[in-house]
């Protein structure tokens, strides 16, 4: 999903905060399940429908389709060089290819290829804009975003961002917000009009990445590469919070029941924080995970996380350069978090 940061990595105590609750909390308790995929390689994003109860898993050439409930395989989108990420509309799904620069369009239940739609370069974060009901592809190396019509299958409008987007997120409400790492800021767009009308400046934020959103509160939580998450008032566009993560921070999940973030890093740990109002919150805990499980699926009604993974297996060490592992043969899995 992201771009590794290339900066130096910052200790944790370094990036104390004033709005970061000091008392200690209850951890929260949570188990963690190991759940074998087939295929090769290592996967990105994970896509959990609550309602229709499937799990969507992007994984190299693949999009495994899980039940949500026993998570048996129901079937596969195939035909994909670099699987990124999934939305659905009109009945459809939409998977982009990052690796093939399209869009594939799925029968969401089995995976059946039904379309194809040339994209631009490297598809990658996609979501569906509830409110006109089009399909936002967030282009990494074009720089841009494609607007497509789910019912015609087709890219309506293309929209420039001057610079490579991260994740995405919508606040249901006609406005869809994108982490953009060159001028450390989110981008906010709006779909009656289709246009990029405005960069929040994340003050202190190094190549954010990952996105997750409150809607109630109007809250987005960025993450970024210098060991920090920012919460930023949607609106205003004030950073209200600085809470310490870990390394490469590449996954957020809000949980609005338990009022509660997620946030996956690289590094195998997960910082767990509790929201004590709006513009206050506190680390509850560090979860110890397996590295590079590091974007998150949620299911908002059952409250289980998830994410995937594999064994690394490390390249040969080039001076100056940030490598990135490969997996070992036959160990992609998916990760299950869920509450006690």
């Amino acid at each position: 999903m992201r771009k590794v940061s290339l900066l130096a990595s910052f200790t944790l105590a370094a990036i104390a905060a004033s709005s970061v609750h000091a008392a200690a909390p209850t951890p929260a308790p949570l188990t963690v399940e190991k759940v074998s995929l087939p295929g090769e390689g290592r996967g990105d994003y994970v896509y959990a429908d609550a309602d229709a109860r499937r799990l969507y898993v992007t994984h190299t050439g693949t999009v495994h389709i899980l039940s949500l409930d026993t998570l048996r395989p129901l079937g596969e989108v195939t035909g994909i060089v670099k699987s990124a990420g999934v939305a659905f509309a009109a009945g459809k799904g939409f998977a982009s290819d990052a690796g093939g620069n399209k869009i594939v369009v799925f029968e969401p239940a089995t995976g059946k290829t039904i379309g194809l739609i040339q994209g631009e370069k490297k598809p990658d974060s996609i979501l569906t804009d509830p409110v006109s009901g089009m399909v936002y592809v967030f282009n990494g190396q074009s720089d841009n975003v494609s607007v497509i019509d789910p019912k015609a299958e087709r890219i309506v409008k293309t929209i420039d961002l001057g610079e490579g987007p991260e994740y995405s997120r919508t606040d249901g409400a006609g406005k869809i917000y994108v982490n953009l790492g060159e001028s450390h800021s989110i981008g906010v767009i709006d779909t009656a009009s289709q246009s990029l009308v405005r960069k929040i400046d994340i003050a202190g934020c190094e190549d954010p990445a990952a996105l997750g959103i409150d809607t109630k509160n109007r809250r987005l939580f960025a993450t970024c590469g210098n060991h920090v998450m920012k919460v930023v008032n949607a609106d205003s566009g004030a950073v209200v919070a600085s809470i310490p993560v870990g390394e490469d921070p590449d996954g957020v999940m809000y949980d609005a029941r338990a009022r509660r973030i997620t946030v996956a890093a690289r590094d195998g740990n997960w910082t767990i924080v509790d929201q004590l109002s709006p513009d206050s919150y506190r680390v509850n805990r560090t979860l110890k995970i397996d590295p590079y499980a590091k974007t998150l699926g949620f299911d908002a009604t059952t409250g289980v996380l998830y994410s995937s993974t594999a064994d690394l297996v490390w390249p040969k060490p080039t001076p100056g350069q940030r490598l990135l592992p490969d997996a070992a043969s036959g160990t992609f899995r998916l990760m299950v978090i869920s509450p006690k």
